[in-house]
């Protein structure tokens, strides 16, 4: 049995867990052989540790004895989590191997003993942790891109104060990128953009793509009509990226891949893994990454907590949404289609491209939805637009 968010909590945020996917956890760096790692999965404690292989494991974070997290606890020397309160010992599986004082004819393993577990696997320097308790896996983690020699590599990871719909809608949301950041990012003479919305990942991600985009660092720009332009993708894979990558001609290429867990209906803990292909050296380019890229994410944590409480205080979301909010709309279909798919409830979808629930009443960013973000048939439609940014 797991834990629970607050309906109160969630209650007038749009939040959506689809669990049959693979969530990440921590860095691989993060997790070490002795001590445990203690995280939350929409409000479920859960205990990532290392056995003595080396392999991580993902057990719920709660011992079946007294109840205590077992991430208090220490890995044992033959790889087991050792419970810190009176010395259980569970192995990668779940399983209770070692009940001290218990005579060894009494079973340890007994179904009472068991703990519920989490897949898990590691790819790209991160411990993934599959979605759904005590289940089989499918299909491979996101895998970030590889860009080839010369890359640099930057991370840093937040935790946000928002539902993970919203840090998603955040981190590919261009129009905000002038006024919250500008002088970042954004914020010199405005140019003519053309974005092309389509679908992507055979329906689990949609992408958004940028033509006539110039060449700029925060308030400066290169002339439009120049002979480079900035090529830029937005990109939304289910069920947590977001990806924005940056090309100007051969010479540079920036991918910043975010890896979002939803800690719990309104906290999202997100990692930034920005990755430059460029002739500059990576040590060069690396400080510079790192430091306007926290101030960004600064940013956009602080207004996003600000958004949290704000709708808190009136009860609940109200969006009104245009034709330039490409992204956010998309996104929260998506992740509803995918956790209303696992759980059986049929999806209408409106002939004003809106969505609702058989008998849930309002999805919340439904009610704001653009007309036609969604066709009769339930996907993303194509979409093109031009304005000045």
């Amino acid at each position: 049995m797991t834990p629970r968010s607050s309906g109160q909590e969630e209650a007038g945020y749009s939040v959506a867990f689809p669990k049959r996917w693979w969530y990440p956890a921590c860095r691989s760096s993060d997790l070490g052989s002795l001590k445990p790692h203690a995280i939350t999965l929409m409000g479920t404690p859960v205990v990532l540790f290392r056995d003595r292989f080396g392999a991580a494991h993902a057990l719920v974070d709660r011992c079946p004895h007294r109840n205590v997290p077992l991430s208090l606890g220490r890995v044992h020397a033959d790889g087991t989590l050792q419970c810190g309160y009176h010395g259980w010992r569970f192995d990668g599986g779940g399983h209770c191997r070692a009940v001290p004082g218990l005579y060894e004819d009494d079973d340890a393993d007994a179904a009472a003993r068991c703990v519920a577990t989490h897949a898990t696997t590691e790819v790209d320097g991160f411990v993934w942790v599959w979605g759904e308790a005590a289940a089989e896996p499918s299909g491979r983690p996101f895998e970030l891109p590889d860009l080839g020699p010369r890359t640099s590599q930057t991370v840093f990871a937040c935790d946000l104060e928002c539902t993970l719909t919203a840090a998603l809608e955040n981190s590919l949301d261009v129009p905000h990128t002038a006024f919250l950041h500008g002088g970042l990012l954004r914020g010199g003479q405005p140019s003519e953009v053309t974005a092309v919305r389509r679908e992507v990942a055979g329906g689990r991600g949609v992408e958004v793509q940028y033509l006539g985009e110039p060449v700029g660092l925060g308030k400066w720009r290169a002339k439009p009509g120049g002979k480079v332009t900035l090529d830029h993708w937005d990109r939304f894979f289910l069920p947590s990226i977001a990806q924005i990558e940056y090309r100007a001609g051969t010479w540079l290429r920036i991918v910043n891949t975010i890896l979002h867990l939803p800690l719990s209906p309104l906290r999202t803990r997100a990692w930034f893994v920005l990755r430059t292909h460029s002739p500059v050296p990576a040590a060069v380019v690396r400080p510079i990454v790192a430091v306007r890229g926290r101030r960004v994410l600064g940013q956009d944590a602080g207004m996003l907590a600000r958004q949290t409480e704000q709708i808190g205080r009136f009860g609940g979301e109200q969006y009104a949404s245009t034709d330039l909010d490409l992204m956010a709309n998309p996104i929260w279909w998506l992740l509803r289609q995918a956790e209303r798919a696992e759980s059986g409830q049929p999806v209408v979808v409106e002939p004003n491209g809106t969505s609702r629930a058989n008998g849930s009443g309002s999805d919340g960013v439904g009610a704001g939805l653009a007309d036609g973000d969604v066709d009769f048939a339930g996907r993303v439609t194509p979409r093109t637009v031009t304005f000045r940014a």
